[in-house]
């Protein structure tokens, strides 16, 4: 498996019989880039590190490693917003977005701009706004966006997103914010996929995710009767009535499903977030416009003040690797970065 690839021809002169021929012998070298965060016990984000102060080994074996300042390359970010399935429970907190994203695109002062493109997606990824550095432009689409389908293809829409990151500047940070549920819905491609492609491309993940089950617990008090019929309706002679009128009909509950997914989908995996921490992102998660406003402030101050580490593997052995970053001098600090290529 390979990050970023350089091709180099070698000359090489060969004495035959026949005289001096010449071939040319190809040799590939591979950059991978490890965006890496450093943050104090409690949470506050670690400078003034040096090269010299990071540890990192691949397959075990360490590596020589280069330290660059983060803001000198542009970012190149899609975001990838859920639209589909019980997402329309939380499009009240997509209301700010667009102001949200402006600050994180916000660069360094005669630097290079940073881009962005806006990815819809239900059960499955819809066209890609092009990228921009303006994202007002898409105020109207970002904020109030159209309600999709009842699925939730997370996976098919990061690898929508990858391929669109592959057409990016190879000198480009690159980052997706997932915005979504938990759990997957329907996907086709394989995770093993991903995480390949997120390697290849230097891609990390950073997602931000409701719950699929609360949401939908919410959305069946107040939705209209229409999308949450009752179960029965028990007519004015039945023997069973609530209160001190036996004329009234009755309207049984509503269905019993939410709650129930509720509590089977609290036993599995949020793979939303299993992804990001492959990839040397983070994840957090949100139930309402604040939280979720915080949460990208958040992401916005980690993206700005990460390390950017590179380093030529030493191994050319196919395959993944297994990459560790650590601080061997500052062990009282905590290290965020990509654990695989």
């Amino acid at each position: 498996m390979k990050a970023a690839s350089f091709q180099s021809g070698v000359i090489v002169a060969l004495l035959t019989g026949a005289g001096l021929a010449q071939t040319t012998l190809h040799t590939t070298t591979t950059l991978v880039v490890v965006p890496t965060l450093v943050q104090t016990s409690s949470k506050e984000p670690a400078f003034s590190l040096t090269a010299e102060d990071f540890i990192l080994t691949d397959n075990g074996v360490p590596q020589r490693v280069t330290l660059e300042e983060e803001t000198k390359r542009p970012l190149s970010l899609v975001v990838l917003m859920q639209t589909g399935g019980v997402a329309r429970g939380q499009f009240a907190s997509y209301a700010n977005l667009e102001t949200m994203l402006a600050s994180l695109l916000s660069g360094a002062p005669g630097g290079a701009p940073n881009r962005v493109s806006i990815v819809n997606f239900d059960s499955r990824p819809e066209a890609a706004s092009p990228f921009t550095s303006d994202v007002a432009q898409w105020k109207e689409a970002i904020d109030k966006p159209d309600q999709g389908d009842g699925g939730a293809a997370i996976f098919d829409g990061i690898a929508y997103a990858l391929d669109l990151m592959k057409k990016e500047p190879v000198g480009n940070r690159r980052a997706i914010l997932l915005i979504s549920q938990e759990r997957d819905d329907s996907s086709k491609t394989p995770m093993k996929e991903i995480v390949r492609d997120l390697g290849e491309t230097n891609t990390a993940v950073y997602s931000v995710t409701f719950s699929a089950q609360k949401t939908e617990a919410k959305l069946a008090f107040k939705d209209p009767p229409h999308l949450n019929p009752p179960l029965q309706v028990i007519p004015s002679d039945s023997p069973i009535h609530i209160g001190n009128d036996p004329a009234r009909p009755i309207q049984g509950y509503f269905k019993l499903d939410a709650p129930l997914r509720l509590i089977f989908g609290a036993m599995q995996k949020n793979l939303s977030a299993e992804v990001a921490d492959l990839s040397g992102g983070e994840s957090m998660s949100f139930d309402g416009r604040g939280e979720l406003e915080n949460d990208i402030n958040v992401l916005s101050n980690h993206i700005r003040n990460s390390y950017l580490l590179s380093f030529t593997p030493t191994s050319t052995e196919p395959g993944p690797h297994t990459i560790k970053v650590s601080l061997p001098k500052h062990p009282e600090m905590v290290v965020s970065a990509r654990t695989s290529y």
